[in-house]
């Protein structure tokens, strides 16, 4: 009698024991990007025909063809995300820190006022679309009828800049969409930032950025790593090679070199299977992405 009331108790406190155990989670899944044979990235809008990072060069690049107009973010002393290159800037005189000075400040930079270095076969764009814009005005231009690239600079100096640029694309409407084609991709160098968005919104696809000075490899480490959170790499182009590409590939990561601007290349990469480039010239990708193959016309 006693051995089966001890038998009992045990078994009850095995039944408490596993109802006390949380169920464990499925890892998340990193969202997959359509497997395209070409994306043309607008690398800062169509950068190599007008003044980059202005409304003029995102317009441009539109109508050029691209498949995404890529933007550079930094975070003004007031919290704005505006659009450009450089996390220091020039104002009275002096080279200040973006994060340091207000967008009201930033505003006071014409960046258009070089525009007359290019050399355009393109209509004048209005002068008042060359100048430095933050991220809402553009999101307010182009609502939903584009697709973004989007690049969090230097995001260890912007505390929070994550956190207020799901803020605004959730605004406009741009996340958890059924759309072929992905509304928004986010990049950095900074992995920690990446992982962070990730935690947030894993709705996003994710891409690493490298700048390799040899080239481009991965160790089995560091690629474990790294499809836990992204779904693709960037890399500067000089480092590029089709192995690279393959191994990318063969752990379901998408390859965008950047900045490619010269057409050869563009072909050489296009063979090289690479899913798409970031360029100044988007005209010249749209072309050598819907020219013809020997095996087409075949």
């Amino acid at each position: 009698m006693k051995k089966l009331m001890f038998l009992s108790i045990l078994l009850i406190m095995y039944g408490c024991t596993q109802q006390q155990q949380p169920q464990q989670q499925p890892p998340i899944e990193r969202p997959s990007l359509p497997n395209y044979d070409f994306l043309i990235i607008a690398h800062r809008g169509a950068s190599a025909y007008t003044t980059g990072h202005t409304l003029a060069a995102y317009e441009m690049a539109v109508n050029m063809g691209a498949d995404y107009i890529e933007i550079d973010l930094h975070m003004t002393k007031d919290g704005k995300l505006v659009a450009l290159h450089d996390s220091v800037v020039t104002l009275h005189n002096a080279q200040q820190a973006v994060a340091d000075v207000t967008f009201d400040e930033i505003q006071l930079l014409f960046p258009g006022k070089e525009f007359h270095k290019n050399h355009l076969a393109y209509t004048l764009p209005n002068l008042e679309d060359l100048r430095v814009v933050d991220l809402s005005e553009i999101l307010f231009h182009f609502g939903d009828s584009i697709n973004y690239y989007i690049e969090m600079k230097s995001p260890e100096e912007y505390p929070g800049i994550e956190e207020e640029l799901l803020l605004q694309l959730r605004e406009h409407h741009l996340l958890n969409r059924d759309d072929a084609t992905p509304k928004v991709i986010i990049q950095s160098f900074d992995a920690p930032s990446l992982k962070e968005m990730f935690a947030l919104e894993p709705s996003i696809p994710l891409i690493q950025l490298y700048k390799f000075s040899k080239e481009a490899k991965l160790s089995k480490k560091e690629l474990r790593e790294l499809t836990k959170y992204a779904s693709g790499v960037g890399v500067n182009v000089e480092a590029v090679n089709r192995k690279f590409i393959d191994s990318m590939h063969r752990a379901r990561l998408l390859v965008h070199p950047y900045t490619v601007n010269d057409e050869e290349l563009m072909r050489s990469l296009k063979k090289f299977g690479v899913n798409g480039i970031f360029t100044d010239r988007p005209d010249v990708a749209y072309r050598v992405k819907n020219e013809k193959s020997s095996i087409d016309i075949d």
